[in-house]
């Protein structure tokens, strides 16, 4: 067998060049040689916190401390793992036992700091972040850390105030001064131009240009406003809906809750097929939701709206105006995995008469890295009675699909995001006939970011699956292209 020295010295070189798998796997031959190494229990450890192994770098970090129990740098290691893996207690007291010992630890500060906003308590990582930079001002990096925890708590202005302090500390800090350009685009007024077009095999076409914009109000407020103009096409029939929107969102310091409320109105005009009759209606826009985080884990809310269903030319023409309660819940289950579901109920007004939908839908998703996730879905949903107004009424719809998600990219730049998703939908008629048919969507968005605030993307889209305004079931396909612009004022 080769020597355990000469394969530590070559585990070593590797390491000192950067290779680090190969270095992992000359240390991992010298622990099978001697247990008690330390530097390759060191090293093996962190770097399978690296590559996110951390129930394995967890023991690894613990052999070493058993060998070695004073050695803060690997407490440190072993409470970035933990950290990791949401052991956020273990993790914050491994950080104090080191700063205890040695007040001057800035890694442990960090750490236990990021840990306490990671486990919902911001206010407690802010206090750490203060207390250090109150006697280390020139630490470019602690107000980076401190206006990341600024921004997660939904603070605007003092996450600004923070990257400032870090800029003026560190003038050639790339990161703090692309995120203080960041900063400066969440305080600043924007302006988003939208055009989206849309066709399908019922032989519905539309049209909408849309301008929306926003703006950072009083009270950690942003106030937004769009004014849209759709124009649709169904065969001779053809509507138009013209509409005024302001909303405004609204958290308080910790960002623990959120409250969105909105109003507005559509000025919908529409004619028939041989223009006989012409019908213009001004319908109303409310909205308001509530959402809430009762634990870091755990995403609750509810929201009521009053819409008009305005999407074809043929729901223009009936008039028909939407009302909805509904809720929602999230559950993060583990590091990579997450759990969604929602359900609601909307009570249909104008043309033949009302009617009432009860629908719900709920998905698991698995994200193993930052570019890529998966997810398994089903949503349904029912109508009281069937309807001829030009939007779809079974009397129950199921659809279970395999979806998956790319994300290529960085946030400045050239960015790609698509989306396929495959599976099966089942259609029972109020005449209780029962159709099931192949299930597929697709879509894809190109982006380009050059500056922060400024943006241009190209999107379409290609589906298959049946949507409130479908007719006809049988073969149903829609197609969609979009183009967006971003930028501030």
């Amino acid at each position: 067998a080769r020597p355990v020295a000469d394969i530590l010295a070559a585990g070593d070189q590797a390491w000192s060049a950067g290779r680090f798998d190969d270095a992992v796997e000359r240390y991992q031959a010298v622990l099978e040689q001697d247990s008690t190494s330390l530097r390759a229990l060191f090293r093996v450890a962190t770097v399978l916190g690296w590559r996110h192994e951390l129930e394995r770098s967890a023991a690894l970090f613990r052999v070493y401390l058993r060998l070695a129990p004073r050695d803060d740098d690997a407490r440190i290691g072993l409470a970035r793992t933990l950290a990791w893996r949401g052991e956020y207690d273990q993790a914050i007291a491994l950080c104090d036992s080191v700063i205890a010992r040695d007040p001057r630890r800035r890694d442990a500060m960090q750490l236990g700091a990021q840990a306490l906003a990671w486990s919902g308590n911001v206010h407690g990582a802010i206090s750490r972040y203060e207390r250090w930079l109150s006697t280390h001002p020139d630490d470019a990096e602690s107000w980076v850390g401190l206006a990341n925890t600024w921004r997660w708590a939904g603070q605007r202005e003092q996450t600004r105030q923070a990257l400032q302090h870090a800029v003026a500390a560190d003038p050639h800090n790339v990161d703090a001064r692309t995120q203080l350009e960041f900063a400066n685009v969440a305080l600043s007024p924007s302006l988003e131009p939208i055009v989206s077009t849309s066709d399908d095999s019922d032989d519905n076409r539309a049209t909408t240009y849309l301008v929306r914009g926003s703006l950072a109000s009083l009270l950690n407020a942003r106030v937004l406003g769009d004014a849209s103009y759709r124009v649709a096409d169904f065969g001779a029939e053809h509507g138009t809906s013209a509409t005024l929107r302001g909303a405004s969102s609204w958290a308080p310091g910790d960002e623990r809750w959120m409250l969105r409320a909105e109003a507005g109105a559509a000025r919908v005009d529409a004619t028939d097929a041989f223009g006989s009759t012409h019908e213009t209606r001004v319908l109303p826009l409310l909205g308001v939701r509530f959402a809430d985080h009762p634990t870091r884990a755990i995403t609750v809310g509810a929201s009521a709206t009053r819409a008009p269903f305005d999407e074809t030319a043929s729901l223009m023409r009936a008039g028909i105006a939407t009302t909805s309660v509904g809720a929602d819940a999230g559950i993060t289950l583990g590091e990579q995995i997450g759990l969604t579901g929602d359900g609601s109920w909307t009570r249909l007004s104008g043309g033949s008469g009302p009617n009432s939908r009860l629908s719900g839908s709920g998905s698991l998703r698995w994200s193993p890295a930052a570019l890529w996730s998966f997810a398994a879905s089903v949503r349904s949903f029912a109508y009281d009675h069937a309807a001829l107004d030009g939007y779809f009424t079974p009397k129950g719809y199921v659809l279970a699909e395999m979806s998956g998600r790319l994300h290529l990219g960085r946030e400045l730049g050239w960015a790609l995001d698509s989306e396929l998703g495959l599976g099966n939908q089942t259609i029972v008629g109020f005449d209780n006939s029962r159709a099931g048919r192949f299930a597929q969507r697709a879509s894809a968005a190109v982006a380009y970011r050059p500056a922060p605030g400024f943006e241009w993307s190209l999107s379409g889209g290609f589906a298959n699956v049946a949507s409130p305004t479908t007719i006809s079931s049988a073969d149903y396909r829609a197609y969609t292209v979009s183009i967006n612009g971003r930028f501030r004022l």
